[in-house]
């Protein structure tokens, strides 16, 4: 990529060798080849491509050409007529020169006048053609990924199973599709990506945090479970099972909460048998609790209490909470359709329901322990 220097910096280089003085016009001497009491300042302008080759091959081809090639480089071959046919290659000796590592010590070479205007040449050159022929490169910015890519690359790459839509915007979509080469990332979503990725390094690499943390796991409010949910033992019911990410080593506090109809009362207490409800680390039961019906009309009481401090090791576990199902010979309730969802007036909630798992902390910690990650 070839990008024009600052003007000014070259304007001063320019201004530094432009000066007046004596000139002995006898003597048809290069520009670049007189010496300090000889040198007439030269504006950039009036040196050619000849005197800047006269100096090449008196400083710079000695060394680099096709006898010595000396460290693989050769500069006979440079067209100092048309810079733009090895734009890199004079680049690298605009930096050598300016640099003054060569021509190394001990071998003939200009003086920093001398040196400076040849700098200058070519960097006038070099910007010319640029300039003429403007190349700035790959504008576009790269497609980014939609929530769903994202979270599946944080998988593959971090062996963390995230929740995606708790952390980014839903992506625009169109026909259907919301994977479209649309991917604008504007500021306000760039700095969602980055607080994103903050929240993971920290949480894959097991960070000190600031403070406890705590996320909610939410259940599909018109979920009927009364069935069997994939992920938990067989012979349970309803409930929910996911796999969740201890940042480190310590004490988590767990808290269930019941599902609720409009009223505010829970759903599903329609008999006074009280409800065995488990929680459980890995699909070990740590935790139970036993759901009662309130005598009075008050059910703010009812899982005020479902709530576990227990002790977790850093890394992925599976996460449950969930009830054991009666027997199918004494029937929980009346038969309802295949695979109904719960609606309040229709198909009233006939037992207990999981509404939501708080996970706070950690508390006590020990570390970022082993984790995949």
């Amino acid at each position: 990529m070839n990008l024009p220097r600052p003007r000014i910096l070259r304007s001063l280089l320019v201004l530094s060798l432009t000066a007046c003085g004596p000139q002995d016009s006898t003597v048809p001497a290069s520009p670049l080849l007189r010496n300090n009491t000889e040198q007439a300042v030269t504006g950039v302008a009036e040196i050619s491509a000849s005197h800047v080759k006269e100096a090449f091959n008196q400083y710079c081809v000695v060394c680099h050409s096709e006898q010595l090639e000396t460290a693989g480089l050769r500069l006979d071959s440079v067209d100092l007529t048309d810079v733009s046919a090895q734009p890199e290659l004079l680049e690298k000796v605009i930096r050598k020169l300016r640099t003054g590592t060569m021509p190394p010590e001990g071998l003939p070479a200009p003086s920093p006048e001398q040196r400076h205007t040849m700098v200058a040449w070519l960097e006038s050159s070099l910007d010319e053609v640029a300039a003429a022929s403007p190349n700035p490169g790959r504008t576009e910015t790269l497609r980014r990924l939609n929530r769903t890519e994202y979270q599946n690359a944080i998988r593959d790459l971090l062996k963390l199973d995230i929740d995606a839509s708790s952390l980014l915007p839903p992506d625009e979509s169109g026909y259907g599709f919301d994977n479209v080469i649309v991917g604008d990332l504007t500021p306000s979503l760039l700095d969602r990506y980055l607080s994103a990725a903050q929240k993971i390094s920290r949480l894959a690499i097991g960070g000190a945090q600031a403070s406890v943390q705590s996320d909610v796991i939410s259940v599909p409010p018109d979920l009927t479970q009364e069935e069997h949910i994939p992920g938990l033992p067989i012979g349970t019911r309803g409930g929910v099972s996911v796999s969740y990410t201890f940042p480190q080593n310590g004490e988590y506090d767990i808290q269930v909460r019941l599902a609720r109809n409009r009223t505010g009362d829970i759903g599903g207490l329609l008999n006074s048998q009280p409800q065995l409800m488990e929680l459980l680390i890995d699909r070990e039961i740590i935790e139970t609790f036993m759901v009662v019906r309130p005598n009075g009309p008050d059910h703010s009481e009812v899982d005020k209490d479902f709530k576990a401090r227990i002790p977790v090791t850093a890394g992925p576990h599976d996460l449950g909470v969930t009830f054991p199902k009666i027997s199918s010979s004494l029937l929980e309730s009346e038969r309802q359709p295949l695979q109904s969802h719960f609606n309040e007036i229709r198909h009233p909630r006939l037992n207990p329901a999981v509404y939501q798992v708080t996970v706070t902390g950690p508390y006590a910690t020990e570390g970022p322990g082993d984790t995949p990650s």
